[in-house]
């Protein structure tokens, strides 16, 4: 990767901050070690470099399912007739995307992890 893209993305994520503000009332700013800048235009496109071959890595071992990216999120789809297999594959695809992950040098907030569920009657 070329040296002025590594320097120019080092100081993008260096020395950030936040501050809350609730009502007007600022709060007192703190700094900010993990994450992309939200609302910034650079923040998907770094997002995609960082996540880069991470979909299809967990699609190659989890064939039942399909990666989804949108702005800074990954997301996995799976459709079968038994609620309980459903629940199996996205499971594999959660682990499978941590592993790869930290493969990668890269953390996702697991607590955020949420599944959505749509059944036929």
């Amino acid at each position: 990767m070329d040296g002025d893209i590594i320097r120019w993305t080092e100081s993008f994520l260096s020395e950030r901050t936040v501050e809350m503000v609730i009502d007007g009332n600022a709060m007192e700013r703190h700094p900010v070690e993990v994450g992309f800048p939200q609302g910034s235009s650079e923040s998907p496109i770094l997002f995609a470099i960082y996540k880069s071959g991470l979909i299809e890595w967990v699609e190659e071992i989890v064939s039942e399912a399909e990666g989804l990216s949108f702005i800074d999120n990954l997301g996995w789809v799976a459709t079968g007739c038994d609620v309980n297999h459903v629940v199996s594959i996205l499971e594999r695809c959660a682990a499978k995307r941590i592993e790869g992950a930290s493969r990668r040098g890269l953390q996702f907030a697991t607590a955020n992890t949420e599944a959505a569920l749509f059944t036929r009657r």
